[in-house]
């Protein structure tokens, strides 16, 4: 009898390019737009190497045309916690605010802000590596791509009204410990304005990528949180997303104006981009905690954070993503994977919170594995924090 033959490991390309490649001339003339051209290719080889800092590039970026770069990889796994489309939006999230900062770099950010551009990642399932055979199959999918499909929905100055006018709404989740299945927290989370373009929270955070006001965005969340639950009484509380390089922020320490303010206020550490410095980081945290502020880790064993940072920050709370949960009920060795994880996160002196539960067999799960606390749809969807506040006056 025959083996089946095996599948080829697919082939992935992280794919960066302008949407009109003569536009560079039109602005910076032949010779200059030659220097802008190996400097790019320069600085985008720097950038795979980040975005694909938890995978296997495949050899260096390549040119194939100009105006386009194509970084190939093939992309690792892990027991816990890895989905591939989870990957892709993590690395494109990461890749566009990358590549808005090297084009801020290269041309001024008041010629930068009006090239338009694509970033995505890209599967081929034949597993070619090569870059010429590799390029001609994934040649007509980039340049078939609809620019409109890709396009941030609005322009850098009206995203920079809806920060500066307030105009994001707070929604709050709550968390529970599961003693008793009763809330302890809330986790703050945001939509842009409603019925606008960028309302939804995935909307909204690829806009501030593409248009390099990330920090901004998280900056506006935290301020805004803030502000809206304000009245969030003992003993719940509030839990707000903040990445690695907002830590240390002199923004942040100038959004905290007595010591009063970080009463109750946990910092989640997001992944959307990769820790460059830990122990700097980890600095930043204990001066956090040292001024009475709580410190988490969210979606470990996703995107770009690894178990390594829980010994390094020593946090209060360690979060698994969601897609780790639903692998609980997968079978035994992921089941036993996650128990290892979270013994792991107990023996380091943390909480650990399962998000996305939403089922009565998760929940139990969930529980067997120990975690002590969790989050997600079964315990109550995320509403506007002024009806939240309402609810909990009244009880």
């Amino acid at each position: 009898m025959k083996r089946a033959a095996r599948r080829p490991q697919p082939t992935y390309a992280l794919v960066f390019r302008f949407s009109d490649p003569a536009e560079m001339q039109y602005m910076h003339g032949h010779r200059i737009s030659a220097v802008v051209h190996r400097d790019i290719t320069r600085r985008f080889a720097a950038l795979a190497r980040r975005v694909l800092s938890r995978h296997a590039p495949l050899g260096g970026p390549f040119n194939p045309e100009l105006g386009v770069w194509v970084a190939p990889f093939r992309m690792k796994t892990w027991s816990v916690g890895f989905d591939v489309e989870d990957q892709v939006s993590a690395m494109t999230e990461t890749g566009l605010e990358l590549a808005r900062e090297m084009l801020d770099v290269e041309l001024g950010r008041a010629a930068a802000m009006h090239v338009d551009f694509r970033l995505g990642v890209l599967c081929e399932p034949s597993g070619q590596t090569q870059p010429e055979p590799l390029w001609r199959a994934l040649a007509g999918r980039i340049l078939e791509s609809n620019p409109e499909a890709a396009a941030p929905g609005v322009s850098r100055a009206e995203f920079r009204d809806i920060l500066s006018r307030g105009l994001l709404d707070i929604h709050l989740q709550p968390i529970v410990s599961l003693h008793d299945l009763k809330p302890v927290g809330f986790e703050a989370l945001v939509r842009g304005p409603a019925d606008g373009p960028v309302e939804r929270a995935d909307k909204l955070f690829a806009a501030a990528a593409y248009h390099g006001l990330h920090h901004a965005l998280e900056l506006a969340c935290v301020a805004g949180a803030w502000k809206q639950a304000a009245g969030l009484r003992d003993p719940y509380w509030l839990s707000v997303n903040l990445g690695p390089d907002l830590f240390h922020a002199p923004a942040l320490k100038r959004l905290v104006r007595s010591p009063r303010d970080l009463r109750r206020r946990v910092f989640e550490l997001t992944e959307h981009l990769p820790i460059r410095f830990p122990r700097r980081l980890a600095a930043a945290a204990h001066s956090l905690r040292r001024r009475g502020a709580r410190v988490a880790l969210d979606d470990a064993g996703c995107g770009y954070l690894n178990m390594g940072m829980v010994e390094t920050l020593s946090p209060h709370i360690v979060k698994l993503c969601i897609t780790a949960i639903r692998r609980i009920e997968a079978g035994t060795a992921p089941r036993r994977a996650i128990q290892d994880v979270v013994g792991r996160i107990k023996r380091a002196k943390a909480a650990p919170l399962a998000e996305g539960v939403e089922t009565a067999e998760q929940l139990r799960r969930v529980r067997d594995c120990g975690f002590e606390l969790a989050q997600g749809y079964l315990f109550g969807r995320p509403r506007p924090a002024r009806e939240v506040l309402a609810t909990l006056a009244s009880a």
